[in-house]
């Protein structure tokens, strides 16, 4: 069946997706209130906020720490993938902080929030690809291929995600004949089934790397981390935040730890990088690189 697929209706309805901002007259289970500031006004997702902050703050460190392993494979497409980091973190601030009630403006925020998750997703997968050596790494052509693909997919879906809201061209709304009906398929695929698509088959190629390449645990156990960490804030977001909700009347519900758990696994992820960039890899890295342009 079907029926449900582009379907938001119970997405919007429990949890605090930036896409659900494109729709208008979206009922919540339990609206986030926030808390009220010393003006009176109430700021929705404080947690969230501080927490995307600190997303900004440790992407920045980690494309500074990445730009000082000169010798290390797929430095600059690293740092490409946490530059998109850090747009989706800015966006996040806005479009799901709970302080702008424009809905133009929320609509803006939330088109770069989805551009930039699906491109983030995109250019994970191409780190995995990056790994094997199909090109040599931080060349000009990995480089430009890798920058250009991301700001492709970004600039696609964040530009279905404004017309969807904007109803531009009405060409990506399939709820005309039912305004209560929150479904979009064309969102749905891309900010939904898109990014899984490429993060399992990032893990899928890190998997096989690490295996036949290093025959090592760490690097293995820092992978496996950094999925378990996400998914862990999937489930916040689409399981545990109503309970959430409803218990604190409102002031956080499971943005907040989503949040939380994808910046623990992007950090893991980074971890991880690092443990399979290390000197004494290196041989075996040329190895594989070696047996790779053979094949």
């Amino acid at each position: 069946m079907m029926t449900n697929y582009g379907n938001f209706n119970t997405f919007c309805y429990y949890s605090n997706l930036p896409a659900c901002n494109l729709f208008d007259d979206v009922v919540k289970y339990c609206p986030l209130v926030g808390f009220e500031t010393v003006t009176g006004s109430d700021l929705g997702n404080l947690g969230l906020i501080l927490l995307c902050f600190l997303a900004i703050v440790l992407s920045i460190l980690f494309i500074i720490f990445a730009q000082r392993r000169s010798g290390a494979v797929g430095r600059r497409e690293m740092q490409i993938l946490f530059l998109s980091y850090i747009i989706v973190s800015i966006s996040a601030i806005f479009a799901s902080g709970g302080f702008i009630n424009n809905r133009r403006v929320l609509i803006w925020f939330s088109a770069v929030e989805i551009g930039s998750t699906a491109s983030t997703a995109w250019l994970l997968f191409v780190n995995a690809v990056v790994a094997y050596q199909l090109l040599p790494d931080g060349g000009f052509l990995s480089v430009t291929l890798t920058f250009l693909s991301g700001l492709a997919v970004f600039i696609g879906t964040g530009y279905i995600a404004l017309d969807s809201g904007f109803l531009w061209t009405g060409e990506f709304t399939s709820n005309a004949s039912n305004p209560g009906l929150l479904r979009n398929y064309a969102v749905y695929t891309i900010y939904l089934l898109f990014p899984i698509v490429a993060i399992v088959a990032y893990f899928l190629l890190e998997v096989y790397l690490v295996v036949r390449v290093l025959r090592e645990r760490k690097p293995l156990f820092l992978l496996i981390t950094a999925l378990l960490l996400f998914v862990i804030g999937q489930i916040f977001e689409f399981v545990v935040s109503r309970y959430i909700c409803s218990h604190t009347s409102g002031k956080i519900d499971g943005s907040l730890f989503a949040c939380l758990f994808t910046l623990l696994s992007f950090g893991a992820i980074w971890a991880f990088w690092e443990s399979i960039t290390e000197d004494e890899w290196a041989g075996q890295a040329q190895g594989w690189e070696a047996e790779m342009r053979e094949i």
